[in-house]
Order: structure tokens, then sequence, then C-alpha cells
């Protein structure tokens, strides 16, 4: 695991961090922001913490860029924030926000668990993107059978005329249903 640290104005002790850190644990601190966007980040490797005094508006778009392109585990670290600011940022999952002075004696468990957090927001987000899926093939469904029975099929016929034709064809029912629309 690579830990990437940016503190923009929050006095951490961050000359002793890694002793705090487990030793397959790479550190990278970096001095803001910006510095950071020209890192090649590793996805699968990667945990971003975020130490600041005021978390604002420039560090929320920052990081919702971060989320949008290249995500990766995020710690957040704050001393004081906007209610809406963290609201935003905190709604996608992928982030573990901590109040306050960081102890560095803590970091190995908020590194778990932010990469644990990440992991499940990951798994959300993929289980909604499936079910969107199947319901849009539903949907569709719909739109055809709806189509087969202005011709006078029932319901029920129009689906197995559809079964058929995907079975005749050889390819999946979703798919003789997309040929229809």
């Amino acid at each position: 695991m690579r830990l990437l640290i940016v503190s923009e104005g929050n006095k951490l002790d961050f000359a002793n961090v890694s002793s705090y850190l487990k030793s397959e644990v790479e550190l990278l601190i970096s001095s803001s922001l910006s510095e950071l966007e020209r890192i090649s980040l590793d996805i699968e490797n990667d945990v971003l913490l975020l130490s600041v005094t005021t978390f604002t508006q420039r560090e929320l778009a920052f990081l919702q860029r971060l989320i949008a392109f290249s995500a990766i585990p995020l710690l957040i670290n704050a001393q004081s924030w906007q209610a809406d600011d963290l609201k935003s940022l905190l709604t996608c999952g992928r982030v573990t926000f901590v109040p306050g002075q960081l102890e560095m004696s803590r970091l190995n468990d908020l590194l778990v668990l932010a990469k644990l957090r990440y992991e499940l927001a990951e798994q959300q987000l993929q289980e909604i993107s499936t079910l969107q899926g199947c319901l849009q093939e539903q949907k569709q469904m719909a739109r055809v059978k709806s189509k087969l029975q202005a011709t006078g099929l029932s319901e029920s016929q129009a689906h197995q005329l559809l079964q058929k034709e995907a079975m005749k064809q050889g390819i999946p029912l979703a798919q003789l249903v997309k040929q229809f629309l």
C-alpha cells in the first residue's frame, strides 16, 4: 500500500509518521494538492490522507475530480468544515472523515477503515449499476411486449413469441429485445 499525505495548514507530526505505519506501507508526503495532481495514482494500492485545518470548497472540488477520474480510498482530516461541503463529499461512500486532531497512533486502523469503506462503496456502486441494467432491460422488454400486444397478442403470448425467437436465433432474450427497439 502507498499512503499519499497532503497536509495544508495543519500542524501534524509527519516527521515520525513512518514509525507508526506498518512496514508494508510506502509513504509519500506532498506539500499541496496541485503537487499531488502531478503524481500518477495507483487505484489498487494508493490511499490519500488529506489533512487540513479548514475543509473548503477548494478541497471539495479537488476530491470530487479525483473520485471521478482516479477513485482511491480517501481519508480526510479537518479541524473545521461546512456541513454542506462534508455532506457532499461523504455521499459517495468512498471517504472516511476524521474530525479534529488526527492521532498518528490510530493511523493504521484508520487506513484499514478507509480501505474497507472504499471497497464496500465500490461493491454497492457495482450492485446499483447491475440493478439499473436489469431495470433498463425490463423496461425495454415491456415496450416490446406492448408493441406486440398492440397487434392483438396477450402479454404471455408476446413473451412466448419473444422467447421462441431468441432461442431460434440463439441469442439472449435481452439482445433480441434490443433488436426490436
